[in-house]
C-alpha cells in the first residue's frame, strides 16, 4: 500500500478481526481458523508493522461490538434458513459454519478477540 499512495495525500485503512484480546483456548482458536488460514496478534503489532512500513497518523477504532452483532446475526439468519442450506451445503458444512459463527460471536462479545480498523497516512 505505502509504495503506490503519495506522498502526503496518501491514506489506507485496514481492518484487522484477530487481535488478542484476552484468553483464547486451543479449541476456540482452532474453531475461529477452522474456514481459512490466518495470523492471530497481540495488541500493538499491527500499529509496529505499520509505522515501521512508513505510515503515520496512525488511528485505531474499535469495531469489537460491531463485529459481535454481525456475527450473531449472521448465525441467526443461518438458523432461519437451516433446511435450505442444508440442503445446498451438506450438513458438515453447515455445522462447521454454525461453529466458525458461534466461536466469533462469544470471542468478540467478550472482547477476547477484537476487531480493530486502522487508519494511516503517508508522510
Amino acid at each position: 500500500m505505502y509504495r503506490i499512495l503519495k506522498p502526503g495525500v496518501g491514506r489506507m485503512l485496514f481492518s484487522d478481526a484477530l487481535v488478542i484480546g484476552g484468553v483464547i483456548s486451543h479449541d476456540e482458536i482452532a474453531a475461529r481458523s477452522s474456514i481459512g488460514f490466518y495470523l492471530f496478534s497481540p495488541p500493538g503489532e499491527n500499529e509496529r508493522l505499520i509505522r515501521g512500513a512508513g505510515f503515520s497518523y496512525i488511528k485505531v477504532v474499535d469495531t469489537t461490538e460491531n463485529a459481535a452483532r454481525i456475527a450473531a446475526r449472521w448465525r441467526q439468519a443461518r438458523q432461519n434458513y437451516k433446511d435450505r442450506l442444508v440442503a445446498a451445503e451438506g450438513t458438515p458444512e453447515w455445522e462447521g459454519l454454525k461453529r466458525f459463527l458461534s466461536c466469533v460471536q462469544s470471542l468478540t462479545e467478550e472482547r477476547r478477540l477484537l476487531r480493530l480498523l486502522y487508519h494511516a497516512q503517508k508522510a
